[in-house]
């Protein structure tokens, strides 16, 4: 018995110091820049520059469905998935586009221009740049799901109603954690506005 409790005491430690690890690796991950415009009761409106992303067109489907599939196609790009098998710093988050046309889009380094990265082996990835754009975001922890995005976009929504603010049918997802992340975790709806004065 004592041999177990200290087994599963050991465990216990083990896990708890790999997290805090994983945790402190994550935020030194590089992140994508923004400018904050205004913040709100439970959400805030940021100016995205444009950015140079690897994306990936996904089937129309729910999260579940479709993002273990463009992970692994834009992961294996960065990992060294390409003409010259160069890897890429990760840049966090990761955005997966939502809605009729669904895609999953990794931000390049930003020290690195479109004619910097190498062309991708899978013809299913492609370079491109994603135009500046003013955006609604709202925040919560732990894991993401439909239910839960779901959740949030309709949360999201009616606060922006409440302000006054117009904003586009779609929405995207930014995720900023591993999924053997277990504390600590970050993800954001974010959706795109129309017309927004800072006000």
């Amino acid at each position: 018995m004592k041999y177990i409790l200290l087994t599963i005491f050991l465990l216990i430690i083990t896990v708890v110091i790999s997290q805090v690890i994983v945790s402190k690796n994550t935020s030194e991950t590089g992140a994508v820049p923004y400018e904050t415009l205004q913040t709100y009761d439970g959400f805030e409106i940021r100016k995205y520059p444009e950015l140079t992303v690897a994306s990936t067109r996904l089937p129309q489907g729910s999260y579940s469905e479709n993002s273990r599939l463009g992970f692994r196609r834009i992961a294996s790009y960065i990992f060294g998935g390409n003409k010259s098998n160069t890897q890429i710093a990760m840049t966090s988050p990761v955005q997966m586009d939502m809605g009729d046309n669904s895609s999953m889009r990794f931000f390049m380094p930003p020290n690195m221009d479109i004619e910097d990265l190498p062309l991708p082996n899978n013809s299913s990835v492609s370079i491109q740049n994603q135009p500046s754009s003013t955006v609604a975001v709202i925040q919560f922890s732990g894991w993401a799901s439909d239910k839960i995005l779901e959740k949030k976009l309709n949360e999201l929504r009616t606060l922006l109603r409440t302000q006054d603010i117009e904003f586009e049918d779609n929405y995207a997802y930014l995720g900023y954690n591993p999924p053997y992340q277990l504390i600590n975790r970050l993800n954001e709806v974010v959706i795109k506005l129309k017309n927004y004065e800072n006000k």
